[in-house]
């Protein structure tokens, strides 16, 4: 068969294990430990290992990590793998087939990963495997919705409603999040133990244990009125937006080991040069001195360095790792040390100009429709430190001006933390007029760039009957798609009762089956 490898790609081979083409009763390793495959992962289109957040049980050990797949092992020592630190989490090496004389797989930090050699244990030959892919490929390529060819005749008026219906709901989702985490903050406080006793005073116990109180009380208003909890909330969710699909998850880790509590413990609330040095340090961003070699960046760097140094002295959080952040497929206004320039403006804010107290005074005294949305967007404006006007790292000037926090990126930190904070502040504190106030910001809001899904979800359903004109006809495309017809949930859906209607008059159809 080694012939034959050099001739299949590796897209293939993520393909077989994505859809997991496997006889799964025989699986073993290349030294004999048995696998259990519990959840193949997710495909990795960035850089880094193939599947991202597997779930292996080899042997009696579960793991939860990366896998990574080649046509043959020593493709791991070619593409430079074992000097690569993004590669630690890789718990699997996924190859074809496995040539004689070749030694284990290791990462950079020297641990052995296993190799699971695939060529024992597929499903079916080669070249059916093959077949399937290409049929699976044209599927995926067409990407049609469940009902793409059989929803023409939604009404106008039902599909409008199905989708405002569903911004709502999506809305709610991101509302419950919010939600959760401020009732963290809230329990977390009601544990502190704060001690009115001696250290080494005796503890007097009285009365019957069997009456304690239960360890989990109801939270009341009280509990989550801490204006730090909001202040925090306010600077997850921003940082949570600034981050973008592709740096997501290190921005939400920086902003829960640099926290706001941080920022006040060190009394930089108002020095800029401080907070940015604390985060990128804290991020892992900082480069080394000796290796930027423009003048103006190597001056700026020095500052940088010089103030982590004397931050980093009484900080106690993880500092992550420069494996962790994504730099390419990224747009350069989206790289990561320019947002934590932004986000360095946007805590100085929060921290020194009372930001989320100024946001809901907005919604009350402005209102909430166009007008709000351009005094909400003016108060999310930033101006970061001078270096950045033309630089989106730290490396060498960029071509062209730069823009730390564009227009539409502000629009989308409105709708994904602004608008659901709020909406949950009036909850929690029965504001009607907040409330009121921010569906008609979240109705008046402008649409954002068009993406895949609303370009899909136009051409395949909506065919300009409704336009998706403004953010809540935006995201309740999204949630439509991505939470019924990606599931196929049709018998949940509006326009699933309609299509199966009209195929229950003409006759059986996927949707009469789901």
């Amino acid at each position: 068969m080694g012939s034959r490898t050099l001739n299949i790609h590796e897209r293939f081979l993520r393909h077989i294990w994505n859809r997991q083409y496997l006889r799964h009763e025989e699986l073993q390793t290349s030294d004999g430990h048995p696998l259990r495959v519990l959840h193949a992962g997710h495909l990795n289109s960035d850089g880094g290992p193939d599947v991202r957040d597997a779930v292996l049980q080899i042997g009696r050990v579960t793991y939860h990590g990366d896998v990574e797949i080649h046509r043959t092992v020593v493709d791991w020592i070619h593409h430079q793998h074992h000097e690569d630190p993004r590669y630690n989490k890789v718990v699997l090496h996924v190859v074809l087939e496995r040539p004689s004389g070749v030694g284990v797989t290791l990462v950079s930090s020297g641990r052995h990963i296993p190799v699971l050699v695939l060529e024992p244990f597929l499903s079916e030959s080669i070249h059916t495997l093959w077949q399937k892919a290409i049929l699976d490929e044209r599927l995926h390529s067409r990407g049609a919705i469940p009902c793409a060819d059989r929803n023409r005749a939604v009404p106008r008026e039902l599909l409008a409603d199905w989708i405002q219906h569903l911004s709502v709901e999506r809305l709610e989702l991101k509302l419950r999040r919010f939600n959760e985490r401020l009732r963290e903050f809230a329990q977390l406080q009601l544990f502190t133990v704060r001690e009115r006793h001696p250290h080494n005073a005796l503890w007097r116990i009285e009365g019957n244990p069997d009456d304690l109180p239960p360890p989990h009380r109801e939270l009341s208003q009280r509990d989550l009125a801490t204006r730090e909890h909001w202040d925090q909330l306010l600077y997850e969710g921003l940082m949570e937006g600034l981050g973008y699909s592709k740096n997501c998850e290190p921005f939400v880790r920086l902003c829960r080991s640099v926290t706001l509590r941080e920022f006040r413990a060190q009394h930089i609330e108002d020095n800029e040069m401080a907070i940015q040095a604390l985060l990128l340090g804290a991020a892992g961003l900082l480069p080394r001195i000796r290796e930027v070699h423009d003048k103006e960046s190597r001056a700026f760097v020095r500052l940088l360095v010089g103030e982590w140094k004397t931050r980093k002295k009484v900080y106690r959080s993880a500092i992550l790792h420069p494996a962790h952040w994504q730099f390419f497929p990224t747009r350069p206004s989206n790289f990561p040390a320019l947002r934590i320039a932004a986000a360095s403006v946007l805590v100085k804010k929060i921290l020194c100009e009372d930001l989320f107290r100024n946001l809901i005074q907005t919604l009350k005294t402005i209102g909430g429709g166009a007008e709000a949305f351009r005094s909400i967007r003016e108060r999310l404006a930033v101006t970061p430190l001078p270096f950045w006007r033309n630089h989106y790292q730290f490396d060498h000037p960029a071509a062209k001006p730069t823009q730390a926090l564009g227009p539409q990126r502000i629009g989308d930190l409105i709708t994904n933390t602004v608008i659901p904070l709020a909406l949950l502040y009036a909850r929690i504190f029965k504001d009607r007029l907040v409330r009121e106030r921010t569906l008609q910001l979240f109705y008046a809001a402008p649409p954002t760039v068009e993406n895949s899904i609303t370009r899909l979800m136009d051409k395949q359903l909506l065919r300009g009957a409704v336009g998706l004109t403004s953010v809540s006809s935006q995201q309740g495309v999204i949630q439509l798609y991505k939470y019924y017809c990606l599931e196929e949930r049709c018998v949940e859906c509006a326009v699933g009762d309609v299509v199966r209607a009209k195929s229950a008059r003409g006759g059986n159809s996927r949707l009469d089956h789901p």
